[in-house]
């Protein structure tokens, strides 16, 4: 049996990108990077949102030479993708579906069903799926930046119970926060 766990680049305030769209601020040392990519190693499926997908497509032709940008690129298109759009109609990259209505009985279903974890990304989604109740874990990286505004992480009105699971420190001043939610 999987778990949905949600994972995040985070401003100290709570943003994912400031005012304008930017989050060139939350670009990970290879340090941070290595983390994330182990966080994400072991995960089946990537559940995306329109807007984190059409970003995350860059992975499906990405070469870099540095070393951990080169792991995760061949993790991404390793891992099966479902991207959650009501006006895509054809994935940009393999080993992606398109489904057009998000279902949290479904998701949960999925993920029950699942011999791997499930990754979910994307603000508007993830909020849906924290408002359902069907997320199991969640993963900030808190970057030491106030962005004064800007898309923010979490929902308004979900109050979920989260259980402190593990702490790790970085030397660029990065924090990874687990947590695991208490039903």
């Amino acid at each position: 049996m999987g778990r949905l766990v949600h994972s995040t680049n985070i401003s100290l305030d709570g943003c994912i990108a400031d005012r304008k769209g930017s989050f060139d601020w939350s670009e990970p040392d290879p340090t941070v990077h290595m983390a994330i990519n182990d966080l994400v190693r072991p995960m089946g499926t990537h559940l995306y949102g329109r807007r984190l997908y059409d970003f995350m497509a860059v992975w499906e032709t990405l070469d870099d030479d540095a070393p951990e940008t080169r792991d995760f690129g061949q993790l991404w298109r390793a891992t099966d993708k479902v991207v959650y759009s009501r006006t895509l109609e054809e994935p940009i990259s393999s080993r992606t579906r398109i489904e057009h209505d998000f279902d949290p009985a479904t998701v949960r279903a999925f993920v029950d069903a699942s011999d791997t974890d499930v990754l979910i990304g994307g603000a508007e989604l993830t909020g849906q799926a924290l408002a359902a109740g069907i997320v199991d874990e969640i993963h900030a990286f808190v970057y030491p930046v106030i962005v004064g505004g800007g898309p923010r992480w979490l929902p308004d009105g979900v109050r979920l119970d989260l259980e402190l699971v593990a702490v790790d420190r970085f030397a660029g001043g990065v924090v990874h926060l687990h947590y695991r939610v208490v039903r």
